[in-house]
């Protein structure tokens, strides 16, 4: 074992001198090594200057493979990238990986080292690219000191390439004319004051398009309920009575409609119902739609019993003021398209079944009236001269008897508290369900700590109350109680569906408890899907 240890360690030492002594040879590789006569060094001001073969402000071209490594490498920052706002390459940059603008302008004057790309924005070229100049929805502008050693691409837009640049591939251009995102353009404006803010609607300079094009659009939604009031008024109705059949339609409807678009393609014939006539139909579903939600929105708030163009005008603003709301403005935009194409779809499905009434209050029971026996009158032949006044005649089989004396009206006595229909109640509001709502998150809350499980066990808790007592103990400290609306006995059925229906409510940004203080029967979406109301127990009703 001796000599082979030995071996292995002289082994090891003649590797490390091999790797030492292999910088030697690549720094001067047809140099012969001579150990006996040393070159003199030079001094250091001597190889500074011999290294320095080109001007200090001249810049270093990367080799292909620094360009495939730094184009790659992503977690050093070497990309830049900018989002709703301008990347600027300056003159003497050099930007080791790519340079990217989404929804903004880019401009490139020094060197980009990758590709330089512009996703809905203007993208102007006049330095070194060393990859592809690429704009999407945009204009690439291609100077005279423009060197592309790549493609100049443009995906539905125009290429602009002035005389002396230089591109080394191919000049692309697909389609359209090009949406320039400049800093002066509306839809950058659009972008930065509204997109970006989570809403659909900005102030800002060049969005007069932007406003005059909205403005033509409830003009036409004006238009559309002076020819159609009554079919605007039915599809808002829709809505009221039936919100749960209405919102699943709608999701149907959108799961629904690619795969229709894609059978009627595979279907060869139905090709032109699928391009034309199904996109048509859809858009006229969503604009006839969302005339009918801006009515309802006017008529449930300040113009009762006015015509629908002046439902809708309103509706409209009001509607378009929440478009201002951060975020909120957005969502809002989504709910009210969403259920506009519903409620068009619900309305024509549903055109031939008319909407069941609202339940009417049963009619108290009236007391029962105890028969008389009827009193039959004779009248004998008088002789002359003389009066006889009428007698009873027996009736046949019973005994005669003496009249009977009159006998008062008896006043008739309102039924006792339990025999009125609880649905006829007064109707509980918005503020005060509401403060009753916070009261029992509050106490179960409390309880679980709001653990993971606090809504499933907040659901829990008013169904088994809603069952039991009619009211969770927010509502028993405001004498509220919750009732079927055709005035039955509350069933475990009830108020289960009534729970679940209570989270989708609150999904929709809590549209479905805002809608309380619209309704005329303040119910919210969920009461609407349960078949529930909210009502407001007389003074001095318990319900412990």
């Amino acid at each position: 074992m001796k000599p082979t240890s030995q071996a292995l360690r002289a082994g090891l030492v003649l590797a490390a001198l091999v790797s030492l002594s292999l910088p030697s040879f690549a720094a001067d590789p047809a140099k012969p090594q001579d150990t006996a006569a040393p070159a003199p060094e030079a001094p250091l001001h001597e190889i500074g200057a011999s290294a320095a073969d080109t001007s200090p402000t001249a810049t270093p071209t990367p080799t292909a493979r620094d360009r495939d490594y730094r184009r790659d490498d992503d977690d050093d920052g070497r990309n830049r990238v900018a989002v709703g706002d301008a990347t600027i390459v300056a003159r003497n940059e050099v930007v080791p990986g790519n340079a990217v603008s989404v929804f903004g302008p880019l401009t490139v004057d020094g060197t980009v080292n990758g590709n330089a790309v512009s996703i809905l924005g203007s993208n102007t070229i006049n330095g070194t690219v060393h990859g592809n100049a690429v704009v999407v929805l945009g204009t690439l502008r291609i100077g005279p000191n423009a060197h592309i050693e790549g493609n100049a691409v443009a995906g539905v837009g125009v290429v602009i390439r002035e005389p002396g640049a230089i591109v080394d591939g191919n000049v692309v251009q697909q389609g359209g004319s090009g949406l320039d995102l400049r800093d002066d353009s509306g839809a950058r404006t659009w972008f930065s004051h509204g997109f970006r803010l989570g809403r659909p609607v900005a102030f800002g300079p060049h969005l007069h398009v932007f406003w005059i094009f909205n403005a033509c659009l409830v003009v036409f939604y004006v238009l559309l309920a002076l020819i159609f009031p009554a079919g605007v008024t039915k599809c808002g109705d829709t809505l009221a009575r039936r919100p749960g059949l209405t919102i699943l339609t709608g999701v149907l409807s959108i799961i629904a409609l690619p795969v229709l678009f894609v059978l009627l393609l595979v279907t060869i014939v139905g090709i032109p119902v699928a391009i034309i006539v199904l996109p048509l139909a859809a858009i006229s579903a969503l604009i006839f739609g969302k005339t009918a939600i801006y009515a309802f929105i006017g008529r449930s708030t300040v113009c009762r019993g006015m015509h629908p163009a002046v439902t809708v005008l309103v509706g409209a603003a009001i509607v378009m003021a929440l478009y201002f709301i951060p975020f909120l403005g957005g969502a809002l935009w989504f709910l009210v398209a969403f259920l506009g194409f519903a409620c068009a779809l619900t309305t024509l499905f549903t055109l031939r079944q008319p909407a069941p009434p609202a339940a009417l209050p049963p009619v108290a029971p009236v007391p029962p009236v105890v028969p008389v026996a009827p009193v039959v009158m004779a009248a004998a032949v008088p002789a002359e001269g003389a009066t006889i006044s009428p007698v009873p005649l027996a009736v046949p089989g019973e005994v005669p008897s003496a009249p009977l004396p009159a006998t008062p009206a008896m006043p008739v006595l309102p039924p006792p508290l339990s025999a009125i229909s609880e649905a006829a109640l007064p109707r509980a509001g918005f503020w005060i369900r509401i403060i009753a709502l916070m009261i029992d998150c509050l106490l179960v809350g409390m309880v679980t700590r709001m653990h993971d499980w606090f809504p499933i066990i907040l659901a829990v808790y008013g169904a088994v109350l809603w069952k039991l007592r009619g009211a969770t103990i927010g509502d028993i400290i405001f004498g509220l109680k919750v009732v079927r609306a055709d005035g039955g006995q509350t069933e475990w059925v009830t108020v289960i569906v009534r729970a679940l229906a209570c989270f989708f409510s609150i999904v929709v940004c809590g549209l479905g408890f805002i809608w309380i203080a619209f309704d005329r029967e303040k119910q919210g979406w969920h009461d609407k899907i349960a078949g529930t109301l909210v009502v407001r127990l007389p003074k001095g009703a318990s319900l412990v």
